[in-house]
């Protein structure tokens, strides 16, 4: 039994490293808002969305452990590190494949446009983060949620852009906006000790680990007072997804709250809270 279980945890840690939780969790998010505003998209926007965000954050892991003196502290980026040549061609080959996919089934439109410019950004603000280092890092956790809560809520977006988009949707995305920022700031939180071994900056660098537990707290207060709130501002037919999101945070909040625990227990809390969204299969 021992054994089976040390198996599927290794296994399990396969799929961290190679970020393919958080590829599953932005599927699940895309599809939160699909559901929430009645909209049908095909297979293969999901099938570009799990591309793009594997790409994404293969790229900036591979500049990580190219970037990081030594041995990596962490094993998601010694684990970069050792397979750097065999991930990197990987990464080609999913981005001719993306392209692909995407001149094949989307061609020249406002998705294929807005699409390219965030992957533009996203890329971009990976770069510039990894160029400036320490200086900026206090930018990195907020940035990046509000770029993640951007690519899972473009497909759904583009599809009001000659109607206006309904102001449920601003409710919910900020939601979710608050909620990855929170996660990102844990994780840096976290993930302090192995960041600074390894000399890579993160908020906590800039604020300390006090001040950053403030600002963890704060933000938590003000997440579940916002989510709590809008029971109050939309109609019962909201409420399963108020109700997902709302849990999708406890998740977060129980992790927070027991700071003993391993970091690949919260970690893994954490990343599968992201997959809730799913449940919404069994919704009509």
């Amino acid at each position: 039994m021992f054994v089976k279980i040390h198996g599927l945890k290794k296994y399990y840690n396969y799929i961290q490293w190679l970020s393919l939780d958080v590829v599953l969790g932005a599927c699940a998010g895309l599809y939160f808002f699909q559901h929430l505003l009645e909209l049908s998209f095909t297979p293969v926007v999901y099938a570009l969305m799990a591309l793009a965000v594997w790409g994404i954050y293969t790229f900036d892991h591979l500049m990580d452990a190219r970037n990081i003196q030594g041995k990596a502290s962490s094993a998601r980026h010694l684990f970069h590190q050792v397979n750097f040549n065999t991930l990197l061609i990987w990464l080609v080959l999913v981005v001719i494949t993306a392209v692909i996919l995407a001149f094949d089934f989307i061609k020249f439109s406002h998705l294929m446009t807005f699409g390219m410019l965030l992957g533009t950004v996203i890329i971009g603000n990976i770069v510039f983060m990894k160029f400036f280092g320490k200086k900026v890092s206090i930018l990195k956790e907020i940035t990046t949620a509000a770029l993640y809560t951007a690519g899972i809520t473009l497909v759904p977006m583009i599809r009001f852009t000659n109607e206006g988009i309904p102001r449920v949707f601003w409710y919910f995305a900020f939601g979710y906006f608050l909620m990855a920022w929170f996660n990102l700031l844990l994780l840096a939180y976290m993930d302090y000790d192995s960041d600074s071994r390894d000399n890579m900056g993160s908020i906590v660098s800039v604020l300390g680990i006090p001040m950053t537990h403030s600002l963890l707290t704060g933000l938590m207060w003000v997440e579940l007072v916002y989510l709590l709130g809008m029971f109050f501002v939309l109609g019962s037919f909201y409420y399963i997804y108020l109700i997902i999101i709302l849990i999708m945070f406890l998740i977060h909040v129980s992790a927070f709250l027991q700071p003993k625990r391993s970091k690949e227990a919260v970690r893994r809390q954490i990343d599968a809270a992201y997959l809730l969204p799913f449940v919404l299969f069994l919704v009509a």
